[in-house]
């Protein structure tokens, strides 16, 4: 997210970059953030470390760009409702907070409400601009996933153009297995669905303590880091090549099975600092 597209004097965006509460360009180097990608030149593109009292609005939305006063991803027939009050900023940290709740939308009852945020717009008009998109670059998010069997976080990408593909999901988890995650690429285009490549992680236990996951996207290659450690790879020409927006949600039920009884709530997705670099 530039500094024009934030409108922000450059004076406040120095002091924002100062205090790691902005999400506009900052003009550091990887090397020196603690990337892992420290080869060559990059500098800081984007960056939120949460450390406002609140999300900020100018920088991420809380729905899918369908928002009708709440959205859900009823192609996954998931069971939660996505709610604004589910997001909050504390203590340092986005919370992403999924509980019990029952209410009806879209002809069909929820039994949960969560928290979801986005870089993308927060209309269906292709006029509405994104709050942050990019074209190439190195993605990191430092978080910790809840544990229980049902819910299902994701940090992952879409395009700005509101279709569904390509799409990079940087990492997806069962709350039942916090140790396995899974990462992928759906491609555009023709045999989409056959061409799905997805990398399996077994040895990391998410839910404890902090983690980072990484994603180095260049022209014809995508790769996939786990706390600095590369674990997965795709090349070739279906790589996207168009501009971006990441999105990061907690979802309840869908794919990953109806909660049993034994899952607490409420269950939180805690995301301690967002950050995209660019090479220079």
């Amino acid at each position: 997210m530039t500094a024009s597209q934030l409108g922000r004097a450059g004076l406040a965006l120095v002091v924002a970059c100062l205090l790691g509460t902005s999400l506009a360009g900052c003009g550091r180097a990887a090397a020196d953030a603690g990337s892992p990608m420290a080869t060559g030149r990059w500098t800081v593109d984007a960056r939120d470390r949460f450390s406002s009292d609140s999300l900020d609005a100018e920088q991420w939305t809380t729905c899918y760009w369908w928002d009708d006063g709440g959205c859900t991803n009823l192609g996954n027939d998931e069971a939660e409702w996505y709610v604004p009050s589910a997001v909050t900023v504390a203590d340092g940290h986005l919370r992403l907070e999924a509980t019990e709740s029952r209410s009806d939308h879209l002809s069909r009852s929820f039994g949960y409400e969560s928290g979801m945020v986005t870089t993308g717009r927060s209309s269906s008009s292709l006029d509405d601009p994104a709050r942050y998109a990019f074209t190439y670059g190195y993605v990191e998010v430092r978080f910790r996933t809840p544990a229980g069997a049902g819910l299902w976080p994701a940090i992952w990408m879409l395009p700005v153009t509101n279709e569904s593909l390509p799409e990079i999901d940087l990492l997806e988890q069962y709350g039942d297995d916090t140790s396995t995650s899974s990462m992928t690429f759906h491609p555009d285009g023709p045999g989409a669905e056959e061409s799905v490549e997805r990398r399996y992680v077994h040895d990391t236990d998410l839910s404890e303590g902090w983690h980072t996951i990484g994603l180095q996207w260049t022209k014809g290659r995508l790769r996939w880091f786990l706390d600095g450690a590369q674990r997965f790879e795709v090349t070739g020409d279906r790589v996207p090549d168009q501009p971006m927006y990441l999105l990061l949600n907690l979802a309840v039920g869908g794919n990953a099975g109806h909660p049993p009884a034994t899952t607490h709530f409420p269950a939180t997705f805690l995301i301690d600092e967002v950050t995209v670099w660019r090479q220079t």
